[in-house]
């Protein structure tokens, strides 16, 4: 059985015959029944683009909502701690320094700098 095949496929290979002109017909109108058909595409209508604002920027240039929570923070925390000076800042600040800090002039005047002479 093993050679009736054999056979059959060596005189396959030895006969190529083309395919006929009306099978080829056949194959590419069903290929081209099976193409899809474009569809038209409703026209849309253009969306305005807003920009965003000059906070929204700076927030984004800073790193977002967050850094800004951060640095809201910590600014708070400093106007408050130069404003109320807790006790245990004294106590910090009374073994560094050999003055008070309430006798620190920490924004100096223009008064030595405007003499003549």
């Amino acid at each position: 059985m093993t050679d009736d095949l054999d056979h059959l496929f060596a005189r396959a290979r030895r006969e190529e015959e083309p395919p006929s002109e009306a099978l080829l017909a056949r194959v590419l109108a069903d290929a081209q029944a099976l193409q899809p058909q474009p569809q038209p595409v409703p026209p849309r209508r253009a969306v305005a683009v807003r920009r965003p604002g000059v906070w929204a920027r700076l927030a984004a240039a800073l790193g977002g909502a967050g850094v800004l929570a951060g640095l809201g923070t910590a600014a708070a925390a400093g106007v408050m701690i130069g404003f109320a000076q807790p006790g245990a800042l004294s106590m910090v600040t009374g073994g560094l320094y050999e003055t008070s800090l309430d006798a620190v002039d920490l924004v100096p005047t223009l008064d030595p700098f405007l003499s003549e002479g």
